[in-house]
């Protein structure tokens, strides 16, 4: 009779070779790869390996690649309580989100998410829908007063109107005068977060390295920011109509509390970044795209001007606007803000057949299913019609999904469909973008698929 330990390693074995991969090096497996070009490495080992690829890292845990929709839906929905966010995942992105809804987990995470979602429901996002068109209003004003067909880094026009939108409209308050300084700290920060990532055994927080001590001196600036904007409302007494006043008024369904002050400045956090963060950039990948393709830029202007006849759009004009949206959700299938979910699995399980073991690190990928041949034809193109009505084509549930999906889905994908219409449409009618020059834009990994350079675009004035 075999040893137990034989027996175990040889089952271990058998569930490996159940998945194709590479087989990687000795210690770091494909980790160098992996690092090198994250993107162009994944889409290789799809079109080597198919839809379930095993990607040896060091030893003992392996990657598992899942680019099938009823594989994302299998983990996301159908077994989401097998699978977490794993603690080298989370544990970096605590230090610049601390325990909110992104990053929290278990019956705090249940706690927060049935206290924060009535502030998303689209009724509460169409009543703050105001002040992303009085944002897009300003922004229009202060370009129609400048010089003609000067040249615009359209990444950082977006950073700076998203986040007067994110004040306005999270907030109830001012943000541009911080602006610059928030996004740089938020720069420093994701420096930080990336890093451990790659590190992690990195240095600890409190030893003074370059990265370190940017992080603080950037904490320090976002902890202000924060709890001033929760102080100012509180001395206010007032309920403004925006989502921090909502959650001010939050109370738990079962001990009827509110947010303790610690848990509701980990959730202004959250919806500091999350709020503008993801936005901007799929907005500046919106103009990129609509640049280069002048035919597209064309029908949402035509649309726009037909319907609004001049004026910015409201909430209510989008359903007559489905260009803008399409625009918005067609830049995001191309490049979603993250190219890929990560997950551990708590228990055994199996996937359309194939064992994944406990513990096992899982990555389903939307920058693979965005891009997959089976579910999208020219899968490579800007085409926005892909999202107007009827166009679907009987897509499998999970063949998009920018905001994640199930219980842990994104609860501001409303907001921000709302918000990049908005500006896509108040914008487009007023003025046309070119690209300064051919070269194109690569994407940059550093925890929101932003571009990795400015996104200088030619802005003309319509008359």
């Amino acid at each position: 009779m075999a040893p137990f330990g034989d027996t175990a390693r040889r089952a271990e074995a058998s569930r490996r070779r159940n998945w194709p991969g590479p087989r990687g090096q000795f210690l770091f497996g494909c980790l160098r790869e992996f690092r090198r070009d994250q993107l162009s490495f994944l889409r290789d080992l799809q079109r080597t390996y198919g839809d379930y690829v095993r990607i040896p890292t060091v030893p003992g845990y392996d990657v598992y690649l899942l680019s099938d929709p009823a594989a994302v839906e299998h983990v996301l929905v159908r077994n989401y309580k097998n699978y977490r966010k794993p603690e080298f995942l989370i544990g970096p992105i605590r230090l610049l989100l601390g325990n909110g809804l992104f990053s929290s987990e278990g019956d705090l995470w249940l706690r927060q998410r049935r206290m924060s979602q009535p502030a998303f429901v689209r009724g509460s996002v169409v009543r703050v829908a105001a002040g992303m068109t009085e944002a897009v209003e300003r922004l229009t004003k202060e370009w129609e007063a400048a010089p003609d067909g000067r040249t615009l880094d359209v990444a950082s026009e977006m950073m700076r109107l998203v986040l007067e939108i994110a004040g306005a409209t999270l907030f109830g308050a001012d943000l541009a005068t911080c602006a610059d300084a928030v996004a740089a700290a938020e720069r420093d920060i994701f420096a930080l977060v990336r890093y451990k990532m790659d590190n992690p055994l990195s240095a600890p927080l409190w030893f003074p390295t370059r990265f370190n001590r940017a992080y603080r001196s950037a904490r320090r600036l976002l902890d202000g920011v924060v709890q001033r904007l929760i102080e100012s409302r509180r001395e206010s007494g007032s309920a403004g109509n925006d989502l921090l006043s909502m959650l001010l008024a939050a109370r738990d369904e079962e001990s009827g509390a509110g947010m303790p002050d610690d848990q509701l400045r980990d959730e202004v956090l959250t919806l500091l970044f999350a709020g503008h963060d993801t936005t901007a950039s799929g907005l500046s990948w919106s103009w990129y795209l609509l640049a280069r393709h002048p035919q597209v830029q064309e029908a949402l202007h035509d649309e726009a001007a037909a319907w609004l006849g001049g004026r910015l759009p409201t909430a209510e004009d989008l359903p007559h606007l489905p260009t803008a949206t399409a625009v918005f959700e067609e830049a995001l299938r191309l490049y979603p803000p993250a190219p890929g979910l990560v997950r551990q699995s708590l228990a055994p399980d199996e996937i359309e057949g194939r064992p994944i073991p406990a513990k096992a690190i899982l990555m389903p990928s939307q920058w693979l299913i965005h891009r997959h041949p089976d579910y999208w034809e020219e899968p490579e193109q800007f085409r926005p019609e892909r999202f107007l009505p009827g166009g679907d084509l009987g897509r499998p549930r999970f063949a998009y999904f920018p905001f994640g999906g199930g219980p842990r889905g994104c609860i501001g994908n409303t907001f921000a469909l709302t918000e990049g219409a908005l500006v896509l449409a108040g914008l487009a009618q007023r003025f046309h973008f070119r690209p300064v020059d051919d070269s194109e834009i690569e994407p940059d990994m550093t925890f929101v698929l932003r571009p990795k350079r400015a996104v200088d675009l030619v802005v003309r004035k319509r008359a």
